[in-house]
């Protein structure tokens, strides 16, 4: 028969390796408690690691685009802003130039109308949006349309006072202007004055604007165009025919000559007008799809949120019961090894 003896020591000591691991569960649950998620996904997840991973990388990228889609909203909006601004004002324009045809005019009415027109056109062109011009297309960093009333003259207005000497003769402010007929007139303005307002001319002494416009992915698999640009025609005809009124709506022209300036610049501001409501609907229309699409990345990223947290969150009224149960039972082996430690065999020799 064999007797084994178990000392006090052994007693007090026996429950240390129970105890160790139970506080080691506890920190792991308070992790848990706090966080709201496994405390090692790497373990919980396991081979389901790669899809939670691909989950979480899907959201973050739709994150990054609705950051960046706030960005190209207000450059839209911006823009339309604007538009709207310059075609209120070609529409006021041509309520004034419809009115004039209809009587005989001061010249300098006409060459006011151009100038503050033409002013307007320039400002409302060179709006920026943060560090941004939103007409100037991939070139946003440069104003899109040059100061036309600069000192000294802009290379603008030097070209288009050229052009008038070279076919007559002499400047637009010069008397001899009352001798220009309605023909020659029309046939300037329909050909070396206009030839100002497109191609190599217009890009050398306008515009700075860049013909290509920014585009941006505004959804997984989603590009649209974000911005436009001042080479639009729109922008061309109403410079155009603001032109016409500042330069040559003062000078000595007859007044059969001042109807020629006056139908011909009234056209030209109809057209701009169609142009430019046409350009704010397609700037709309890039902003109503930023709006889509941001609606419907919400949408997926809350989904996704809920995968990601059926995968990573923990039941949060299971946990706080294992923690209240694992405390309990900590405190209760603490107690038991406390008393244990007491205990002595000189308590029960006699004395």
């Amino acid at each position: 028969m064999t007797i084994s003896s178990v000392s006090t020591q052994y007693l007090g000591t026996v429950m240390l390796p129970a105890v160790t691991q139970a506080q080691s569960q506890l920190t792991t649950l308070e992790v848990e408690s706090s966080t709201g998620q496994y405390a090692d996904l790497g373990l919980q997840l396991g081979s389901q690691s790669g899809y939670e991973l691909s989950l979480k990388n899907e959201y973050d990228q739709m994150q990054t685009l609705t950051t960046d889609n706030a960005i190209a909203t207000t450059n839209l909006s911006t823009a339309q802003a604007a538009l709207d601004s310059i075609r209120s004002g070609a529409q006021s324009a041509l309520t004034s130039l419809t009115a004039m045809t209809a009587v005989s005019d001061d010249a300098s009415t006409l060459q006011t109308l151009g100038s503050t027109s033409l002013q307007a056109l320039i400002g409302s062109t060179n709006t920026a949006s943060g560090q941004q011009y939103v007409f100037g297309g991939i070139n946003s960093s440069a104003a899109p349309l040059t100061s036309y009333f600069s000192t000294p003259p802009s290379s603008a207005q030097t070209a288009v006072d050229q052009a008038f000497q070279t076919t007559f003769g002499f400047p637009p402010s010069s008397p001899l202007a009352s001798s220009i007929t309605t023909t020659a007139l029309q046939s300037f303005l329909d050909g070396p004055f206009a030839a100002q307002f497109s191609g190599a001319n217009w890009s050398s002494n306008w515009s700075s604007a860049s013909s290509t416009n920014t585009t941006a992915e505004i959804a997984p698999g989603e590009t649209i165009t974000t911005s436009s640009n001042a080479n639009q025609p729109g922008f061309q005809q109403l410079a155009q025919a603001y032109t016409m009124l500042n330069e040559f709506g003062g000078s000595a022209l007859s007044q059969s000559a001042q109807q020629v300036l006056v139908t011909t610049a009234a056209s030209l501001v109809t057209q701009g007008v169609s142009s430019m409501t046409t350009t704010e609907a397609e700037v709309g229309a890039s902003l109503g799809q930023v709006t889509q699409a941001n609606a419907a990345m919400s949408s997926q990223m809350t989904i996704l949120q809920t995968q990601v947290g059926n995968l990573d969150d923990v039941d949060a009224n299971s946990v706080a019961t294992q923690l209240n149960t694992l405390t309990t039972q900590i405190e209760t082996a603490y107690q038991i090894t406390a008393k244990l430690q007491e205990l002595s065999l000189a308590q029960y020799l006699p004395t």
